[in-house]
């Protein structure tokens, strides 16, 4: 059912689509969350918060008082335990954003679990099921904006064939005088390369509602998965790829220039600004060879056909704010292992980010049954009418959760049901 070929951004760009199209040397180090004497990760949430190398900011928050807050790394398959220790005077709660999670572990005040309440603690503990690049955030916009966010890395069982591994967090924290991208907490921060590597750059947009076009100057950048789940590699059209709210990228590069050279990393979504920099320095083999195309990365275990002739139909009609009311009726009840087909219509015109919980989807072709290939939980909807299907495996009651593009205010949220 899936379309032959690879998909360019720059294509999902021109039909006004945002999606999904170790920390290196020279960044602030990404820190490792505390463990508690039972082996719990303790993730504190905290208000007042640091960027990487500034000083604290009682307009921030942050999960052990920095922005991003710690990057988290398991591997595939085994247990993830993190105790979220709330010191805000608010409550709180943390979503495991692009996990396929038990339905008690995904973080939704009011649906999934109670909140946290300030001076309280929770755990969360599961296993991924699924290698690759996901985050973790507070599970409302405002205190995500406010820099309750960090990445969450579930790591291969395989070795990959990448020199380096470096987490790229792009965030734009709702802080007063900030309105720069900022690159793990930093603003336009050296990335230390050297030639003759092939990096593996993870690309997290940690916004809630801002999407972002981002370039790498002067470099190949090879797709090799998108919202965390392996794609058939291929070259992102003009070095390019796009990145709604929540999406992420991994890209494969190769550094190929020479030492003492540099390559800006650029984005935004009208006028392009530098947001960080490639810096080559001394070392690496210059004469390497040039490296075969990488090959694809080691599956998930996701459904390699979804039966979308059989599958349960619904609409999803997005509109300017409903909040969440779990004690409503669902969008849809679906029964598990069931395919499901959602037709999400946007009246309105005005692009918004859609973030499906504990599923990954697929986009569907217009003009046929087919499907694009690869693989989303949050995709950007502007004028038209999009199609996603996925197939009901994850029994529970799932948030979908929609925010207009640089509404940070105007969430809505429905839920549907796998019994």
């Amino acid at each position: 059912m899936a379309r032959s070929g690879t998909p360019a951004f720059s294509q999902l760009l021109s039909r006004r689509r945002l999606i999904a199209g170790a920390a290196a040397a020279g960044l602030a180090p990404h820190l490792r969350a505390e463990t508690a004497a039972d082996g719990v990760r303790a993730l504190r949430a905290l208000p007042g918060a640091a960027f990487a190398g500034d000083e604290q900011r009682p307009s921030l928050r942050g999960y052990d008082g920095t922005v991003p807050g710690p990057t988290l790394r398991v591997r595939r398959g085994e247990e993830l335990r993190v105790r979220l220790v709330n010191e805000l005077a608010e409550p709180t709660a943390i979503h495991w954003h692009g996990i396929r999670l038990p339905n008690a572990m995904d973080g939704v005040p009011l649906l999934t679990q109670a909140a946290v309440a300030p001076r309280t603690s929770f755990d969360y503990r599961f296993q991924p099921p699924d290698a690759g690049t996901f985050w973790y955030h507070a599970a409302t916009g405002s205190q995500l904006d406010q820099g309750l966010h960090g990445a969450l890395i579930v790591e291969e069982p395989e070795r990959i064939a990448a020199d380096r591994d470096i987490v790229l967090v792009l965030g734009m924290p709702d802080e007063p005088g900030s309105p720069q991208v900022r690159v793990n907490g930093a603003i336009r921060p050296d990335i230390a390369v050297r030639t003759g590597e092939r990096l593996r750059l993870r690309m997290i947009n940690a916004s809630s509602a801002r999407g972002l076009s981002v370039k790498l100057e002067g470099h190949a950048a090879w797709v090799m998965a998108i919202d965390g789940q392996p794609a058939e590699p291929f070259l992102a059209r003009d070095s390019r790829i796009a990145l709604g709210p929540g999406n992420r990228a991994d890209l494969f590069v190769d550094t190929v220039r020479n030492p003492g050279t540099a390559a800006a990393m650029l984005a935004g979504t009208r006028d392009e600004q530098p947001i960080a920099r490639l810096i080559y320095e001394s070392g690496g083999d210059v004469r390497a060879p040039a490296r075969p195309e990488p090959a694809p990365l080691p599956a998930n275990s996701l459904p390699a056909r979804i039966d979308l002739k059989s599958s349960l139909r619904a609409e999803l009609a997005l509109g300017r704010g409903a909040p969440l009311d779990p004690a409503g009726p669902p969008l849809f009840t679906v029964r598990r292992g069931r395919a499901v087909t959602l037709a999400v219509r946007n009246a309105g015109g005005q692009p918004q980010a859609v973030h499906v919980h504990g599923h990954a989807f697929r986009l569907l072709d217009r003009l046929d049954d087919g499907w694009a290939p690869y693989w989303l939980d949050t995709l950007v909807v502007g004028e038209r009418t999009e199609r996603i299907a996925f197939v009901a495996d994850n029994p529970g009651r799932w948030l979908i959760e929609c925010r207009m593009l640089e509404r940070s205010d105007s969430d809505t949220a429905v839920w549907f049901a796998v019994t």
